[in-house]
């Protein structure tokens, strides 16, 4: 069924383009829907998503204010080299100034969205708690020495020992880490990590000690190491006071999603759009 917006006509070659860009996700997303329904939905959101493109660019023609050199020119010579040395410059002009206006739009509306509030946060937080389900953690610190052509493994471990010797007589981890150690993490501190983040032999070690305790020296690719176990924790929901800097992106990423969806709307209550 053919579509003009504002008298533009679209192809229904560019609706079934878009429709095939969003099917991979929409299927996984839906796949518990009957198939006929699914590709009806689909099909319906592809022909949204394609008036939406139309009038965002509709509105980038009228959109007279410049754009910076230095964007332009960034953006125009990335679009040279994919499109190889036959291509029309005067078109690739044409089609970088229109996507950079476009986005403009986009992020000028979405600038728009308020602040969220801490009782969207918290609400945000309580409302969707699989979204804070984290993985059993630990807390883990090191000294490490690399191993290369100008420190053989026997002058690494020599040096990790004399940093052993300190820590057992009583030398604070954090500061012979800082002193001594290759890592350059404050302190040695690796933060919080998951099983399977780090290599086989660390793993095999920091995931066998005891919080407060510190291993024997060990090696793996990357050199000799002595891990401090710091904290464990087991697997369930981030607590809100760890959580609240990413429930509040969350958070604010729907409203800037809104203040799109409201400029979108703007510009189709403005629109004569027509389906034969």
């Amino acid at each position: 069924m053919p579509i003009t917006v504002n008298g533009q006509a679209i192809a229904d070659e560019t609706i079934q383009a878009e429709a095939e860009r969003m099917r991979p996700e929409f299927e996984r997303t839906f796949a518990d829907e009957a198939p006929d329904e699914r590709e009806k939905q689909l099909q319906q959101w592809a022909r949204e998503n394609a008036v939406e493109r139309v009038l965002l660019e509709q509105a980038a023609r009228d959109d007279t204010d410049p754009l910076p050199d230095e964007q332009f020119q960034e953006v125009l010579e990335q679009a040279k080299r994919q499109a190889g040395d036959d291509a029309d410059e005067a078109q690739l002009q044409e089609d970088v100034t229109l996507n950079l206006k476009v986005g403009r739009l986009l992020e000028n509306a979405a600038a728009k969205a308020p602040e969220p509030t801490d009782e969207q946060v918290r609400a945000f937080y309580d409302e969707n708690q699989d979204a804070f389900r984290a993985p059993e953690r630990v807390h883990a610190a090191h000294i490490v020495m690399h191993v290369d052509a100008n420190n053989p493994p026997e002058v690494a471990e020599a040096k990790l020992r004399e940093a052993q010797k300190q820590i057992e007589a009583g030398a604070d981890f954090a500061e012979i880490a800082d002193t001594n150690s290759d890592c350059q993490d404050p302190s040695g501190d690796l933060g919080w990590f998951p099983r399977g983040h780090m290599v086989e032999e660390f793993e095999n070690t920091v995931w066998n000690m005891k919080p407060g305790e510190v291993s024997p020296i060990f090696a793996t690719r990357f050199g000799f190491h002595i891990v401090k176990m710091i904290e464990k924790k087991p697997e369930g929901i981030v607590p809100f006071e760890e959580a609240v800097d990413h429930a509040r992106e969350r958070v604010q990423q729907q409203l800037r999603d809104e203040a799109v969806e409201i400029y979108l709307d703007s510009l189709r209550e403005k629109a004569t759009v027509e389906e034969a």
